[in-house]
């Protein structure tokens, strides 16, 4: 969606990141590198999540491993359209 509204930002003479910047949410590298410019976004870790989904799941299996809460960091990926990157 930040793509297309890069997009759309540009045909209506707004410039990115000079008069507002954009940030998405998801950190789809090949999107985010497609994007005109560049998109600055917040990236979940998918791949991290899912290892730590898989370990816990065996670990269950296994009669063991923890309780409650287990956090992942997300991070953002500073790239050009926010001027940052």
């Amino acid at each position: 969606m930040c793509t297309g509204l890069c997009d759309g930002l540009r045909d209506l003479g707004v410039r990115v990141p000079y008069d507002v910047a954009v940030i998405g949410f998801d950190n789809w590298d090949v999107i985010a590198m497609a994007s005109r410019p560049p998109l600055t976004s917040v990236d979940l870790r998918l791949d991290e999540i899912g290892r730590v989904a898989a370990t816990e799941l065996l670990a269950k299996v296994e009669g063991r491993g923890s309780r409650g809460l287990i956090r992942v960091p997300t991070r953002l990926v500073l790239r050009e359209s926010t001027g940052l990157g």
